[in-house]
């Protein structure tokens, strides 16, 4: 039987069997974040968070998992089924990484599961067990090439690994693979149209959620416990809209006036758009570009919430896009999102390495349609969650090159809260890494065009 095929009964445990599901259903190829959304409806928070923790897991460290099985197995891994692999992948997680599961726990769900699902459960069982009796002793991967062996212990594809590596040495490789491994803070941004990030976070703690200021983003919040989001009457009343705090920077170095009329070129989920309008004070308008209509419902949403009446959500490929000229432009550029692997783990397993040429062509034609609608003297952000240089520096290297004279690098730091300053390179771009300085991997660049 296919995990999914048919509906849980109650005498299994249901929340692994969801995972489970989620991580089939990743492994066929599709998003596990709208895998995960629709699985924890139906759970309480409690076994949503458990959820959540199994999937994201399992997919942090799935090639350790894998190679650390194999030790123990008589035939590899990735000769079995796909229900049988990720149920040994579950059962195998909660035995090495999660100690508040007792072993018993872990073994016998999985050979429940493995009953139902794969019909393999004394291979389950007996490898797991073994495993469990051994885990205090495991192996350690040995390679002579430091890539492979990063890749395996990281749980990383092999492909990137070798390009940090290049590009940043083996020891802050280690480290950058070590931060995309651990959970991504909960970052919210205050609607300065509706409240204050002090009146907020006062509001949010009244409710029973704990916050902390964001150290580089003046609009953000840190959510170190809540009730859960749908619970809070801030998140509701719109007073708030989750966003990484990186992603908040990259609205400000845009730096649009009351007035202004402002295109956001990939708009989707609506982020930066309403982030734009608030800096505006509402006042202006933005144009949401998405070529997606059905994403567009999300902005949508969140325009209704946040109460950014100036956003007009509109469907079009920015590629190609024409309208009148703007004062402002922000290009949140389609791309390999390899800077934001710890929010999206199922990630490093879909992606090759010919996904940072593809975007390339990609980012490049949008870019240049894009600039092309900025009025003289407008400002225009170009920004990525990539850590590829393809996809960053050397695109807009090579797009002022090309325009001879017509655009400029511009200094983002006036426009940028002081602690953010550091972020800013000395050539005017704008780099973060989820280990330095812990934030999602974001690239920006602020350009004015002179005539």
């Amino acid at each position: 039987m296919r995990v999914g095929d048919v509906k849980p009964q109650s005498q299994r445990d249901r929340p692994r069997e969801r995972s489970l599901a989620v991580l089939c259903g990743a492994e066929r190829g599709t998003f596990a974040d709208s895998l995960l959304e629709a699985a924890r409806r139906e759970f309480d928070g409690r076994d949503s968070a458990f959820i959540l923790e199994l999937v994201y897991g399992v997919l942090r460290h799935r090639s350790w998992l894998d190679w650390t099985l194999d030790r123990f197995s008589a035939n590899p891994l990735g000769t079995t089924d796909i229900e049988t692999r990720n149920i040994l992948r579950l059962g195998a997680y909660q035995l090495l990484l999660l100690d508040k599961v007792p072993a018993s726990a872990a073994v016998n769900t999985s050979t429940e599961l493995a009953k139902e699902y794969g019909r393999k459960s004394g291979y389950v069982n007996g490898l797991l067990r073994n495993l469990e009796r051994n885990r205090n002793a495991l192996p350690r991967p040995a390679y002579d090439e430091p890539a492979r062996q990063l890749s395996v212990l990281y749980s990383h594809p092999e492909w990137l690994v070798r390009r940090w590596v290049a590009r940043f040495g083996q020891e802050r490789t280690e480290k950058l693979l070590t931060a995309c491994n651990q959970h991504a803070p909960f970052v919210i941004r205050a609607n300065t149209l509706r409240t204050t990030r002090d009146e907020l976070k006062q509001a949010l703690a009244a409710e029973g959620a704990e916050a902390r200021e964001t150290p580089y983003s003046s609009a953000g919040l840190e959510l170190l416990s809540s009730p859960g989001l749908n619970n809070l009457v801030a998140f509701r009343e719109g007073r708030f809209l989750v966003q990484d705090e990186a992603a908040q920077l990259v609205g400000m170095m845009v730096a649009p006036a009351q007035g202004d009329t402002v295109l956001d070129a990939c708009a989707a989920p609506g982020g930066k758009a309403t982030h734009l309008a608030e800096l505006m004070g509402n006042q202006g308008s933005v144009t949401a570009l998405d070529s997606d209509a059905g994403r567009l419902n999300r902005v949508a949403e969140n325009i209704t919430r946040l109460g950014t009446t100036i956003v007009r959500p509109v469907v079009g490929d920015a590629a190609k896009y024409r309208d009148d000229l703007f004062d402002k432009v922000l290009v949140d550029a389609p791309c390999s999102g390899l800077g934001v692997l710890r929010r999206h783990p199922d990630g490093r397993w879909t992606k090759s390495e010919k996904i940072v040429a593809e975007r390339q062509t990609v980012q490049r034609n949008i870019l240049a349609n894009c600039a092309a609608l900025l009025k003289p003297g407008g400002a225009l952000v170009y920004a990525t969650c990539t850590t590829e240089p393809e996809e960053n520096e050397d695109l807009i290297n090579a797009f002022i090159a090309s325009g001879r004279g017509e655009f400029r690098v511009d200094d983002p730091r006036p426009y940028l809260p002081p602690s953010a300053g550091p972020l800013i390179g000395p050539e005017g771009f704008f780099r973060t890494f989820p280990d330095e300085p812990s934030l999602d991997g974001f690239f920006g660049v602020r350009l004015v065009r002179n005539r």
